[in-house]
């Protein structure tokens, strides 16, 4: 008869991994270089997960855990559209908000290579629920979409100035500026 699976081992693999890629290039990891880190062989990561890039998924799910759900309100003022991008974009000044940004820009840039549509599914997500803040609050649907568009396009900009530049870079200031800018409709014409 079969071994039943430890419960707390693919919890505990995400975690070490996430720790791993604080200081690993992505394109450095293979499934047999992170059972290494593991001390283990690549069974156990293929065996919970299936593929390099299903752990790396999971990595990701665990660190953003905390905004995945998050839902911006439409009724919501200003400074609530500013705290929800800073709290969904920003934070990047943590290292672990920092390696969920950089690895969602590196699965996002695969993904269309491999059919897989998961961050597509997370942009889309965001432009609409900025969309229906900007609809309760005045805009047509066409301008509430152009406006979405741009604001999530400026704030992953924002996100990739901020990792490419960290010292440089004020993503929270920026993310503030972008809430800013959409409430008076500057972003609608981009």
């Amino acid at each position: 008869m079969p071994r039943k699976p430890d419960p707390t081992l693919k919890p505990a693999i995400v975690e070490k991994v996430a720790q791993h890629l604080l200081d690993t290039k992505l394109e450095d990891v293979s499934v047999r270089s992170l059972g290494r880190v593991l001390g283990t062989s690549a069974y156990p990561i293929v065996y919970h997960f299936g593929s390099r890039e299903s752990l790396i998924q999971a990595v990701v799910d665990h660190l953003e855990a905390d905004v995945v759900d998050l839902v911006l309100d439409p009724e919501g003022d200003t400074d609530a559209l500013g705290r929800h991008l800073v709290t969904v974009f920003g934070g990047l000044d943590s290292p672990e908000r920092a390696l969920a940004a950089r690895l969602t820009f590196e699965l996002g840039c695969v993904e269309s290579i491999d059919g897989r549509d998961r961050e597509r599914r997370s942009f889309r997500r965001r432009i609409a629920e900025i969309a229906a803040w900007c609809t309760a609050h005045g805009a047509c649907p066409d301008t509430a979409e152009r406006t979405a568009r741009a604001a999530v396009g400026a704030a992953r900009g924002a996100q990739w100035g901020a990792l490419v530049d960290p010292a440089g870079t004020d993503v929270d200031g920026a993310l503030r500026a972008i809430a800013l800018e959409v409430s008076v409709g500057s972003l609608a014409t981009a």
